[in-house]
């Protein structure tokens, strides 16, 4: 299971619809606990920002250090698919590199009646495998 608080997925979801038709990612800071709170903005840098997501890793760093330093920790990397299922791609599985953090992909689309909808999953990922895990909002 993986808490998020309900600020924090809201805020990664209209992040995602700001970021369309790109991938957006960044990172959620929490207690040691592991719920998720504070969202932190990461600027993509992949070559291809349509369909995927890249991370400076000094940028990933700065964000370690910051949350430490405050008693936080690093429960989540979060990043957008537009037009692509919330569920890791190829690409995502080689990234994963921060085996104890959560991974929250938010899926986003064009919705019938107009706008874009979001549908945002829970996953872990280690050592290139990907397993789901239940996503559960607090208030």
């Amino acid at each position: 299971m993986f808490y998020v608080t309900r600020a924090a997925l809201e805020q990664i979801e209209n992040l995602a619809r700001q970021g369309f038709p790109y991938e957006i990612c960044g990172f959620l800071g929490g207690s040691a606990t592991g719920v998720g709170q504070e969202v932190r903005v990461a600027r993509n840098i992949a070559l291809s920002r349509e369909v995927e997501y890249n991370i400076n890793p000094e940028e990933t760093l700065a964000t370690l250090l910051d949350f430490e330093r405050r008693g936080f920790k690093i429960t989540a990397v979060y990043h957008s698919h537009p037009r692509y299922p919330a569920r890791p791609s190829g690409v995502d599985l080689k990234l994963a590199d921060l085996p104890d953090a959560c991974y929250l992909i938010t899926s986003v689309n064009e919705a019938p009646e107009g706008g874009l909808s979001c549908l945002t999953r829970a996953w872990n990922i280690k050592r290139g495998k990907a397993s789901p895990v239940e996503l559960i909002v607090k208030e």
